[in-house]
């Protein structure tokens, strides 16, 4: 393969610390709710978290499902309260508290240089909305370790929509046969980039047994031992 782009997921892929973050942000919904509602903080985070499913199960695959606005907005809405003086305040907190736990993971910055000093593009492929994505990768350090970014905000649609690969590899200027795709989702993320002839590159990082696939990817359990993987096939 004549490498010419990688597609890195960003949550869980290039950073550690959602899941606590995401508790986080929750938590200090419940807090303010609590504090300018009089709304039990428990009883808030639950009607936020109710949000988010009912979120996805009206708009599967749209990138709707992630703004935490309208999670604040379907929260405060089931509870007899007025959204609108305190959607976007609660928005902003939510996020807080994933900023604060998130960390980078070990190698990533130095493997990103490596990577655009051989000439080879930087492309994170990521679901989620564009402000708060650019927001993660600033926070992260990366944000000039970054050749391009698409969001399935911009695609129109969420991994594993195919949608989301082509574009990337628009911006990047390449063919599905010359990106490979990094990821700890399989089925977002390699299966997704599969569909459109990318080849995957499976971060297994949760524990989960190895998926049963008609096509061959690679695997590594964690970001170290995915660049080693790359410099091994690719770089060398």
């Amino acid at each position: 393969m004549n490498l010419k782009a990688i597609l890195f997921d960003l949550d869980d892929t290039l950073y550690d610390g959602f899941i606590p973050g995401d508790r986080e942000g929750f938590s200090r919904c419940g807090q303010y709710a609590a504090e300018h509602l009089g709304i039990p903080a428990e009883t808030f985070s639950d009607a936020m978290l109710r949000a988010r499913q009912a979120l996805k199960a009206r708009l599967p695959r749209e990138p709707e499902i992630h703004d935490r606005v309208l999670f604040a907005q379907y929260a405060l809405e089931s509870l007899g309260q007025n959204p609108i003086p305190h959607a976007e305040a609660l928005h902003d907190l939510y996020w807080s508290g994933v900023l604060d736990r998130i960390t980078v993971r070990p190698g990533v910055p130095m493997f990103l240089d490596e990577l655009r000093a051989c000439g080879i593009a930087v492309v994170v492929c990521t679901n989620m909305l564009a402000g708060i994505q650019m927001r993660k990768i600033r926070q992260l350090g990366l944000a000039e370790r970054v050749d391009f970014l698409v969001t399935s905000e911009e695609a129109g649609r969420d991994k594993p929509d195919a949608a989301i690969f082509r574009l990337a590899l628009y911006k990047a200027g390449c063919a599905a046969s010359e990106a490979l795709m990094v990821g700890d989702n399989f089925a977002h993320d390699i299966s997704g980039a599969h569909q459109v002839g990318i080849t995957g590159l499976w971060l297994h990082v949760h524990g989960e047994p190895a998926p049963q696939a008609d096509f061959p990817f690679a695997e590594a359990s964690s970001f170290t031992e995915a660049a080693d993987l790359i410099r091994q096939r690719f770089l060398r």
